[in-house]
């Protein structure tokens, strides 16, 4: 008997097969346990499902640079003084947004009956929806309609993210898990790179240009893959969803599964203490060295972005074989949050130019070492492969929290004996504490070495 089947009855599920998008193809029977084997519920992809595979998620770090330059430059022109409150309060807006919004759609594209397929249907709205979030952000004229447009931006990316997350346990074998984790990050960050850049570069053309620009181009770039991806396909119709299913979506026992908790506080923490940095790059360039001008600011952001991005291509790349072929997970996930705690410490440590460019190619290459295996390590602490999207909903929750959290707690830290907000130290010693927390964190789960 078919095993897939077998664990579809068994776990009350509607059974899935891989199939080409638009014919139904035979794959072998999968086993519906956590993904610490080399099987994969997915069918052979194409070449180019790789190379749009790599773009998509270079996409999802081009909004990220975007959104880093182009929102607090408009912000600090409207108001210099409440530049740094009022870019708190769209994160913040933005992130509980996409904190309820993206489990949830893991949970639907689990359950998904469309003829496009389990992911591709999140992939072509997801970036239609960000789209939309772009065209509002270049017409914004007060920070109201601003934070529209950056809650649709960013729950548009966050279903793109979602299915990019989901195809790591449809797609990718563990034994290139590593390597893989390694260079989609590596695209991110150049992404991003690619969004300071741009972005500053464009800023004379106004405030349509600097988002629907390069925004325009971000789409383009997630919505490709939907074209390559040979998706899954749900045979037969999944039970009703009720309330108790729906409220199951942002939960998973942490008694239960102890290694998944274990890592998602891992995972928690380090995005935390990226996120700290990056959100207030901007403004902390500006008043830590005190300038005014935006080419000034943006060519600092720029330098600091490049040597963050360089830095953590070779460490992800260097860390991602040593992941893969020795199996050790955990060893470089310690490895990169330490070395990006140690790099905060030294971004914070002198108000020279050439010290904090230092001090964040530091964090650049923890971060690469940390997210070379940091998809690996989640994927491998998964329950199962039968409900990997909702799942993975709940991973997207530690990096989708700090996008809420980190702002709150900006708000209050850099007000520590600074009303106007400008103590951007504090900021960078809270991220220090973090990442330590990380490091910590992943030590304590043992079915993944």
């Amino acid at each position: 008997m078919d095993p897939t089947t077998t664990a579809g009855r068994l776990r009350g599920h509607a059974t899935t097969k891989p199939v080409p998008p638009a014919t139904a193809g035979q794959v072998p029977p999968v086993s519906p346990g956590p993904l610490l084997g080399d099987t994969i519920p997915g069918s052979p992809q194409r070449w180019w499902f790789w190379v749009t595979f790599v773009l998509a998620w270079g996409s999802t770090g081009l909004a990220q640079g975007i959104a880093s330059v182009a929102a607090p430059q408009l912000l600090k022109s409207w108001n210099p003084d409440t530049a740094t409150g009022d870019l708190s309060m769209i994160l913040t807006v933005g992130g509980l947004a996409i904190l309820v919004t993206t489990p949830i759609f893991g949970r639907l594209s689990d359950r998904s009956m469309s003829r496009l397929g389990l992911r591709r249907p999140w992939l072509l709205y997801g970036a239609l929806f960000a789209l939309a979030g772009y065209l509002v952000l270049g017409i914004a004229g007060n920070v109201a309609v601003l934070a529209i447009g950056m809650v649709l931006t960013q729950i548009g990316f966050g279903a793109v993210a979602m299915a990019q997350h989901s195809l790591f346990a449809d797609q990718i074998r563990r034994r290139i898990r590593a390597i893989m984790s390694a260079v989609t990050g590596a695209a991110s960050a150049v992404g991003v790179l690619i969004g300071v850049w741009v972005t500053g570069r464009i800023a004379p053309l106004g405030q349509f240009a600097i988002f629907v620009g390069p925004g325009a181009v971000a789409v383009l770039a997630s919505i490709s893959l939907f074209f390559t991806l040979r998706d899954r396909h749900r045979t037969s119709r999944p039970g009703p969803i009720d309330w108790h299913t729906l409220l199951s979506t942002f939960w998973l026992s942490p008694r239960r599964y102890p290694d998944f908790a274990w890592a998602w506080l891992c995972r928690f923490f380090m995005t935390a203490s990226i996120v700290t940095v990056t959100s207030y790059l901007y403004l902390t360039i500006s008043q830590r060295f005190r300038l005014d001008l935006a080419e000034d600011i943006t060519a600092v952001q720029t330098t600091a972005t490049a040597v963050f991005t360089v830095l953590n291509l070779t460490a992800a790349l260097v860390f991602g074989v040593i992941s893969d072929r020795s199996g050790k997970r955990k060893l470089c996930v310690v490895a990169g949050a330490s070395f990006s705690a140690i790099g905060l410490l030294v971004a914070v440590s002198s108000p020279s130019i050439t010290v904090f460019l230092i001090g964040i190619g530091m964090v650049g290459a923890g971060q690469g070492a940390y997210i070379a295996a940091d998809v690996a390590l989640m994927t491998e602490c998964l329950p199962s492969t039968e409900e990997a999207g909702k799942d993975l909903g709940i991973v997207a929750l530690a990096y989708l929290l700090p996008g809420i959290l980190v702002p709150v707690a900006g708000f209050f830290l850099t007000r520590i004996g600074s009303p106007t907000g400008q103590n951007f130290v504090a900021l960078y010693i809270a991220a220090f504490v973090m990442a330590v927390f990380a490091a910590v964190a992943v030590t304590r789960v043992k079915s993944v070495p």
